[in-house]
């Protein structure tokens, strides 16, 4: 009886296995990425529509969501990010949050020093449209990054970004301004390219 218990548990074990290398070899063939089980077991563009997100935006199983993030139609938001919409979080639309960037609308610093006897402290982020934000950046509560603006890969913006404006660096500062006078020089689908 326990070898055919044991038999049974290896055979559903084999399935499973065969089932992932199937979703692996699929998510390789049709877009040359192998990624962690989760993302294979759940579908970005699902999970964007399910938060109430604009058409054609997704994000990754990763991600992780908190509070009101309002999203625009067609943003990426990549793996391993953080969204605090505890304050309130707005990003518009074809926006690109990379991987690993944390965005927060609060914080607990005078909670902390205080022996829990101050509030935690609320202010909204705001990044509007056509913005990009490298790789493992930070953005503190309450910024607003302009139309069109550039955020370096890990950099910490701590005051608002001009539209059409280039940051980086540890705190963000300003690299170059007017970025792209239209949307045609910094977005490719607007002068007809793909994403």
């Amino acid at each position: 009886m326990a070898q055919n218990k044991k038999k049974n548990i290896l055979k559903h074990k084999r399935k499973v296995f065969d089932f992932f290398s199937y979703l692996r070899n699929d998510k390789k063939l049709k877009y040359n990425r192998v990624l962690p089980l989760n993302e294979y077991l759940n579908d970005r563009w699902k999970k964007a529509k399910y938060l109430q997100w604009g058409n054609g935006s997704n994000c990754y199983d990763s991600a992780y969501i908190f509070g009101d993030v309002q999203v625009g139609e067609n943003t990426f938001v990549g793996p391993f990010c953080i969204l605090d919409g505890g304050g309130g979080l707005k990003i518009g639309k074809f926006c690109s949050i990379a991987a690993g960037v944390q965005i927060y609308t609060h914080h607990s610093v005078k909670w902390a020093n205080s022996g829990g006897k101050e509030s935690l402290q609320y202010a909204p982020v705001v990044i509007e449209d056509y913005c990009y934000i490298g790789p493992n950046s930070v953005i503190s509560m309450g910024v607003t990054i302009g139309k069109g603006a550039i955020v370096g890969a890990c950099s910490f913006v701590n005051k608002n970004v001009p539209p059409y404006t280039k940051v980086a660096g540890c705190p963000a500062r300003i690299i170059s301004t007017n970025i792209g006078e239209n949307m045609k020089d910094i977005n490719p689908l607007m002068r007809g390219g793909g994403v």
